[in-house]
């Protein structure tokens, strides 16, 4: 394993860990939310571990107390890996990461925990967190909640949360005369602004009051707990069938289809719970 540097977000890596390592390509507007984000959310125990080599980072690991995780997951006394992204491959960044991640889970006296994924575009992969010693948990479609073990947690062991829009007693609130696009997202990727939103808002802008887009952020704890969603988008209460950020064209598409093709009544709202979300 090679010689790695460990430190916390600073001038030598916040481009690189901001843009997820794409530093020939970014969304300038996206890169400085999310670094506002993860400044502000460091007294709320957001940490960031970013590996360097010869000076330069090469991976970073984003960790955050799981009761304070903007995704839909709740439990006690753990740290939730929210992604782990190395830069180079093969030289041993990824296991490094998670060592530093587990000491750091050491020192607060809680577990580590995951939300791999598998066979999702190679990110996050659950093959990676076994070697590594995580545990399966629970699974929803593509996604498996894994736990590592340190020996110190004794608190709520990890779940899911019940999307709001599979429970009994959840009930769809339409607005008449109009298409309802709910947009859920996290914060802990793209900062306060969602990208998901922007989009669905520019699309419905032809269509005036006729088209509502109500977003939630679910780094507020009430949205968490009510909806149990970390990012979707649903149109007059049906979700959208994709896991890839959402394109203007599509976004057309799906406004288009809900004005041609009302909602029957009483056919309630529909959650697909195969697709794998991944923030």
């Amino acid at each position: 394993m090679a010689p790695f540097e460990f430190r916390g977000l600073d001038e030598s890596n916040w481009l690189a860990v901001c843009a997820c390592g794409h530093v020939d390509r970014y969304d300038e507007r996206q890169v400085e939310s999310r670094r506002c984000y993860l400044e502000e959310e460091a007294a709320n125990g957001v940490r960031v571990v970013v590996a360097h080599l010869d000076g330069q980072p090469v991976g970073f690991v984003e960790v955050v107390p799981i009761e304070r995780a903007a995704r839909d997951v709740h439990g006690e006394g753990a740290l939730l890996v929210h992604c782990v992204t190395v830069f180079q491959k093969g030289l041993g960044v990824g296991r490094a990461l998670i060592d530093e991640a587990s000491r750091l889970a050491l020192t607060q006296s809680r577990d580590l925990v995951v939300d791999a994924l598998a066979g999702v575009y190679g990110f996050m992969p659950v093959e990676f967190f076994s070697r590594l010693g995580f545990e399966l948990v629970e699974t929803r479609g593509t996604r498996r909640l894994m736990v590592k073990r340190l020996g110190r947690s004794t608190g709520e062991k990890p779940a899911r949360r019940i999307a709001a829009y599979m429970h009994p007693t959840y009930t769809f609130e339409p607005v008449p005369g109009a298409v309802v696009v709910d947009v859920f997202f996290t914060p802990l990727c793209t900062g306060q602004w969602s990208p998901e939103a922007a989009i669905m808002r520019e699309a419905a802008r032809p269509y005036g009051d006729r088209v509502v887009v109500r977003v939630y952020n679910c780094g507020d704890l009430a949205v968490r707990r009510r909806y149990g969603i970390a990012r979707a988008v649903f149109v007059n209460g049906v979700m959208r069938p994709n896991g890839d950020v959402i394109t203007l064209e599509e976004a057309r598409r799906l406004l288009e289809r809900a004005f041609a093709e009302p909602p029957v009544p009483g056919g309630g709202p529909r959650w697909d719970d195969t697709i794998s979300r991944l923030f």
